[in-house]
C-alpha cells in the first residue's frame, strides 16, 4: 500500500486547513498537539484519528462556556488562553491566562468574544472507547 492510499494524507489536509485558516497561534498548536496524542494511542489507525480530528474544536456562544473548560477566545485582533474560574451573566473569568502577555485572571464580558473554542481531550474515548486503554503508572 503506497503513502495516498493510506489516511495520512487527509491528517496532512487537515494540518494545512487549521495552519492556513486560524489565525490564533494557541489554538493552532493544540489542535495539532490533540492530533499527536490521538495517533500515539491508536498508531496503526490514522483513519480513526483523521475520523475523531473534527470533533476537538467546537465552537460555542460565549455564554454556553462551563467552568473549568480550557477555552480559546479570539476578540476582534486579541487572542486568549486559559481555563473559565467563574462565570456570570456578564461574563467569565479566565485563570492561567495565555496571550502575547501573560496574565493570572482576565475578565471578559459575552460583548467582547467574537469567537469561544473549546477542546474536547476525551473525543477518541467517546468516539471509540474500545481503542482506548489505560497506560500503566512508572
Amino acid at each position: 500500500m503506497s503513502f495516498k492510499e493510506t489516511d495520512f494524507p487527509a491528517l496532512i489536509k487537515y494540518l494545512k486547513k487549521i495552519v492556513e485558516e486560524e489565525k490564533d497561534p494557541m489554538l493552532v498548536k493544540e489542535l495539532v498537539s490533540q492530533l499527536v496524542k490521538m495517533y500515539e494511542e491508536v498508531p496503526l489507525y490514522p483513519g480513526i484519528v483523521n475520523m475523531c480530528i473534527f470533533g476537538v474544536a467546537k465552537t460555542v456562544k460565549p455564554e454556553e462556556v462551563q467552568v473549568g473548560q480550557r477555552v480559546f477566545i479570539r476578540n476582534h485582533e486579541d487572542c486568549y488562553c486559559g481555563t473559565v474560574d467563574t462565570k456570570d451573566g456578564e461574563g467569565i473569568v479566565l485563570k492561567g491566562v495565555k496571550s502575547v502577555t501573560s496574565e493570572d485572571e482576565l475578565d471578559l464580558g459575552y460583548r467582547e468574544m467574537d469567537k469561544v473554542t473549546v477542546i474536547n481531550n476525551d473525543v477518541l474515548k467517546e468516539m471509540w472507547p474500545s481503542l482506548v486503554f489505560d497506560k500503566e503508572q512508572k
